[in-house]
This record gives C-alpha cells, structure tokens and sequence, in this order.
C-alpha cells in the first residue's frame, strides 16, 4: 500500500471541457537508457533485429483505424517517417558499413537526420523532428522487448507522463473518461485528438503522474484547468455537484438546436457544420446545424477514391440529398498536399505547406480535377443546396484559371448530357493574406468566401500552431488577423457577397462576441460546437458588439484585445 499524503490540487490547460471524477490509471513511460554504442559482432543478426521491429512497428501503425482527419494526417505522417526511404537506408548503412548494433544503428540516424532537419530553421521541419523521435522510441522500445502499448480495460482517467498521438489512438478511448498529463499544451497533437474525441483533458499539470498512483479517485474540471488527486469529501461533492450542472447545461443546449441563432436584437446568424464524410452528417442535423458550410472532400481520397468519376458521385449526392433540406451544401475540392497526402502524390518537397497543395495540385492533376468537378456538378442537379468552394486561392490570376477550367467542365457536361444546376453558387476560400487583402477584387468573380482561419493566422503571422516551441506566438486575436477579417467581411458586404468562417475561430464562444461585431453572418464549425455558440448568439446585443469590436480594433497588441474580450464575455 502505498503513502497517501492526501489532496492534492494540480493546475494545467484544459483541452476539451468536461467535468469527470473516476479511477487512475498511471503509466509511466520507461526511460530508455542510453544507448551502449557497441560494434555488433553479427551485422546480419543485427540487421534481421532490426527488420523485425521496424515491419511490427509499420504494422502496428497502419492498424490504427483512424477516427477523424486529424487521426488520419497525423497516421500519415508518422507512416512517412516510418517508411522514408532515407532514414531507413541510414539505419541499414549503419549497421551494414559501420558495424553498429540495431539500437546504435536507430539511435545514430536518428540523430543525423533530425540535425540536418533542425538546421533548416523552419517551424514545420521542427514538429517533424517530434515525429522522429516518436518513431525512433517505437524502434528502440520493440528492439530492448518494452511495449509501447497501453491497455486499459475499465474505465479510468488516465494520468500520464506524456501520451504520444500514436499511443492515444491505440487505445480503447471509449473506456478514457479524461487525461491528466505532466506535459503538452492547448496546440500539441494530444490536445488536438483529445478535443477531436471530446475527451475532457489538462495536460501541462508537471508532476501529476507521480502524485496519483493507480487506484487514486480524481475529480478534474478541463473548462477550468484543476484536477484533485484523492479529492477529499467536501471536493467530491462540489465535482458531483458541477457534474449535475454541466448535463443540465447539456440538455438545455440541445433543447435549443431547434431555435435559430437569433441575437436579442433580432439578427440572425447562420450556424453550419463542418464534415468530411456521411458519417458527420448525423451529429449536424442533431446540433441543429443549418447546412454544410465546408466538406472536406480530400479525405475521400485519402480513404481510397482515386478521383474515378464513378466512384465518388454517391457521396455528394447523398451528402446533397440529406442535409440540402437544411441549407447550403459546401463542397470544398480537394484540398490535398502540405499534411493531407494522398497515395501517389510526391511528398518530396521542402516546404510542404507552402508548396503543392490544393488548387495547385489539382489544377496539374486536371483529370483528377475534372472527374470530381463533374461528381459535385452531378450531386447540384439533385439539390439547389450544393455549392462550389476552391481553397487556397492566394489571388485573381489563379481563381480565374481555376473558374475557366470549371467552365470548361461545364460546357462537357453539356455536351454529355450531364444534368447540374447551372445557377450553382460559387466561392473560394480565404487562407493567405495575398486573398485577404484582395478580397475586394475576389469578390467580383465569386457568389460567396469563406475564411479558413487556421491558415489565415499562420500565414499571417508566421506561426505554426503545431510547433510547441513557438505554439505561445499562435494568437488568433493578433491585431493583424483582426484586422484581415473586418477587411474580408466588409469587401463582401459591398459586393453583396457572403463572407463566413469554417475556421475553429468560428467554434469557440468566446470569440463570437467578437465576431458578430465583425460583422459575420455565417460561421460553420464542428457539430458539437455549434450547440454553445448559440446558446452565447442568443445572449448577445448585436450593436453593442460592434461597439465592441470598433474599440477591439483600435488595440494594438494581441494581450490587450484578449483581455478586452475576456471582460466583455465575463459582464455581456
């Protein structure tokens, strides 16, 4: 029986809100020990060692079912790094030429290659250096015989040292009833699948994995970041006691998915779901969701179309057919290339995220471009909903070549016989500043824009909010960004052009104060976000948030606005 010092009281960052009390259960990685760097006797024994290892770890990886794009991105990337033809002819080379044992052989390519990428200075290449040693762990773990699995077979919170993504989607997370680990942060890849789960999570807590042994009660609250271990009786209470408001809240806000999102003042705001697949479209309708404001079609692809005209054309007339009847329908072509690959696309590129992505690569794979333009012109005739969206479009020049070439697709299925709508509404979506800034010009050619904010922020300020090292500098209220929104939604409203968010700005109440004050009358966000977001729309005076955001964009630094927001959320 181990010591019990009592309660315990740990502050981090909560991810997902969420109330919970429920068992521990503690894991603790197993540090590995530096590796003895020792001249292997038998290079064939070693390289058959190593082999080994790596095809389990291969294996284990690609058995992972992923459960949302993100799942899907990041399987893909720690895929590439397991199988990325240099690393592994590295380790070889190692061990054929040089002599080392398997786990040197691991250790020392490692190291060479994450050199070579940390040189490059650049923030992508950094979180790629993560990946790395996520992958080089697995190997050395599987070559000392330590498991890098983690079971649990009730449900328990799990506290942690760390989790890697990997490890997280290995598990049973219906049996996770919350996370509390040492480390991580609001933008780590944890912290991203936790939210995506709707997994109640702090992490950053410090030493909270060798506080609570397994066994221990802990009661964590995630909307305000403060977990007990071995909570007391008094504490227990109050947890039970916010467990019973949070259901209330629950069931009151889906009481509300069938009022509109209509401010005290009388403005109506048109609250929409972001998808990837048929399988979102039920949480959407249950949210109250007023239409599709971005599906993500790239990850149709992803799952194994292959662009074939025929093998696409049930999912966006089915799409069409049900969530039509509840609004627009916004199909966003493929949006592949930078952390969203597809098979046999070229991966060989220094800058990914600024290189060939989107419109860029399908307007080099036309055939490909082509056959999915004609799916979602079919998918138009069956529904007045459907709509057209092209991401990253970062100016005039390249919007027009892209709206010829779906002229050109049109006057095809003319030819054929193609039923579609020839009144189908058209858009782009605005994620680089060039776009931003020249929305006013953008506006004349196109029915609708739809700002993509997570791209819009980076790009703007140069800042990859994957990268923990400079994560802190990702500041959505940055005066720039502010100001980029109120410029894209007033060029829209002059043209007579709607302007919505599909970014995760869009999902968070806290920022919708702020962005009806904008002036946005169209936000879409994941299903179980859009429940909170319209509860705070029926709270709020639309006047007095534009008053609000007129003083917010006079501020000069991003700690002042996030504390003017703060304030007004805390008295509106």
């Amino acid at each position: 029986m181990h010591y019990n010092p009592g309660m315990i009281e740990k502050r981090g960052t909560g991810v997902f809100p969420g109330v919970v009390i429920g068992k521990a259960a503690v894991f603790r990685h197993t540090v590995l020990d530096s590796v003895e760097h020792l001249l292997a006797d038998d290079t064939e024994h070693e390289l058959a060692v190593f082999e080994g290892v790596h095809a389990q770890a291969l294996a284990e990886i690609r058995a992972i079912k992923p459960r949302s794009k993100e799942e899907r991105e990041m399987l893909g990337v720690y895929e590439s790094m397991l199988s990325d033809p240099d690393f592994l002819s590295l380790i070889r080379e190692n061990i054929k030429e040089r002599r080392y044992t398997a786990s040197w052989a691991v250790e020392a390519a490692t190291e060479k290659y994450t050199a070579a990428l940390a040189a490059l200075g650049d923030a992508y290449f950094a979180e790629r250096i993560a990946d790395i040693k996520d992958a080089e762990t697995r190997l050395l773990s599987a070559i000392a015989g330590i498991s890098t699995g983690i079971v649990i077979t009730e449900p328990a919170v799990i506290v942690a040292d760390y989790l890697t993504p990997s490890e997280l989607m290995q598990m049973d997370r219906s049996k996770i009833l919350g996370l509390l680990l040492d480390t991580g942060g609001q933008t780590s890849h944890v912290a991203i699948l936790a939210h995506s789960d709707e997994i109640p999570a702090i992490l950053g807590l410090g030493d909270v994995s060798e506080t609570a042994e397994d066994g221990d009660t802990v009661a964590l609250d995630a909307r305000e970041g403060v977990a007990y271990v071995r909570p007391d009786e008094k504490t227990i209470r109050s947890f039970r006691a916010r467990k019973g408001i949070a259901a209330r809240t629950e069931k009151e806000l889906r009481k509300e998915a069938a009022f509109p999102a209509v401010t005290v003042d009388g403005r109506r705001i048109h609250l929409m779901c972001n998808i990837e697949g048929l399988e979102g479209v039920d949480g959407a309708i249950a949210a109250g969701a007023e239409g599709v404001g971005l599906f993500r079609t790239e990850f149709l692809m992803m799952q194994g179309f292959h662009g074939a005209e025929e093998a696409d054309p049930h999912v966006y007339e089915e799409a069409a057919r049900i969530m039509g009847q509840y609004g627009p329908v916004t199909f966003r072509t493929y949006d592949l290339g930078g952390d969203k690959m597809a098979e046999g696309m070229d991966t060989e590129e220094e800058n990914p995220i600024l290189g060939w992505r989107a419109v860029r690569f399908c307007m080099a794979n036309r055939d490909i471009f082509r056959s999915q333009l004609i799916s979602i012109l079919r998918a138009s005739a069956l529904s007045p909903s459907v709509r057209l969206m092209f991401p990253m479009i970062s100016g005039s020049e390249e919007l027009l070549e892209v709206l010829d070439f779906l002229n050109d697709v049109k006057e095809e299925c003319r030819q054929k016989g193609i039923a579609f709508d020839e009144n189908m509404k058209i858009g782009t979506m605005i994620e680089t500043p060039s776009a931003a800034i020249t929305a006013d010009v953008l506006s004349s050619y196109v029915d609708f824009m739809s700002i993509g904010t997570n791209d819009l922020i980076q790009y703007t300020i140069a800042v990859d909010r994957g990268n923990e090292r400079i994560a802190h500098l990702y500041r959505p209220l940055h005066p720039a960004v502010l100001r980029l929104l109120k410029y894209v939604v007033d060029a829209g409203k002059e043209k007579g052009v709607t302007v919505s968010i599909c970014g995760e700005m869009a999902g968070y109440a806290e920022y919708t104060p702020l962005l009806v004050g904008l002036g946005f009358d169209e936000l879409s966000m994941s299903a179980h976000s859009i429940l909170e977001v319209r509860k705070r729309i029926r709270t709020l005076d639309s006047k007095s948030c534009a008053d609000f955001a007129d003083n917010v964009l006079s501020l000069r630094d991003a700690t002042s606005i996030e504390h003017a927001l703060k304030e007004y959320n805390g008295k509106a």
